[in-house]
């Protein structure tokens, strides 16, 4: 299910930007606006659905930080994090393909800010969802993100990719998502150190041998029984 919903969530992140570039007529705050709209809303129909089967991360940074945490084995975080990545690159070049348009120039740069934008965004975000999930309120975890997401996607110059998947994916995808080769590969590196300092707060939150983080953890183990 993780392969999917990264597709799912791809095809519309795309598809959204595409659609509303088109029907805008160049208006790039209801492009903005319209897409976080269509992404974040997305993204919480997507975990609700599918949390309950396969955790619903559609993210490589969620995956890698529960590897690193020691809740998910290396051989199930690589078969989620491929299935990630072609989920999310199949998704942008069917809405690419339904559409049309040309994928983004390879000679487009990145600045700093951009890239400090990335880490931002992605600390915030693996932030929230690592404390609403050792908090023991899992039910929580969908609207959170997706709040986060539409906010950050409105308020970050980067318009918050946070997703190793979905930046992979944006070389292939046309219109406002679409990013070079090189761009790409700078905002998964920002995104994977943001994903790591984000394990600081999480940890003075939420330390493993809390009452809530010990709570959630057996909430885990029964509804796996």
């Amino acid at each position: 299910m993780e392969g999917v919903g990264t597709f799912l969530l791809s095809l519309v992140a795309t598809g959204a930007g595409l659609a509303v570039a088109r029907l805008a007529a160049g208006s790039a705050a209801l492009i903005l606006i319209a897409s976080a709209m269509a992404t974040a809303g997305a993204l919480v129909g997507l975990i609700v659905a599918f949390g309950e089967i396969s955790g619903g991360h559609f993210n490589p940074l969620i995956t890698g930080l529960q590897w690193l945490a020691g809740e998910r084995p290396l051989r199930c975080t690589l078969f989620y994090v491929a299935a990630q990545c072609v989920g999310s690159i199949a998704g942008a070049l069917l809405a690419k393909g339904l559409y049309g348009g040309e994928s983004a120039s390879g000679s487009m740069g990145v600045t700093w800010l951009a890239a400090l934008s990335e880490v931002i965004a992605s600390a915030g975000l693996m932030t929230i969802v690592f404390s609403c999930a050792r908090s023991g309120r899992k039910e929580t975890g969908p609207f959170a993100v997706g709040a986060w997401l539409f906010a950050a996607i409105v308020a970050t110059p980067s318009t918050s990719y946070a997703n190793p998947a979905i930046a992979i994916a944006a070389v292939f995808a046309a219109g406002p998502i679409a990013l070079s080769p090189s761009r790409a590969l700078v905002y998964v590196l920002a995104e994977i150190a943001g994903a790591l300092i984000a394990l600081i707060p999480v940890s003075i939150a939420y330390p493993r041998g809390s009452a809530s983080c010990r709570a959630a953890v057996e909430a885990r183990v029964e509804d796996a029984s």
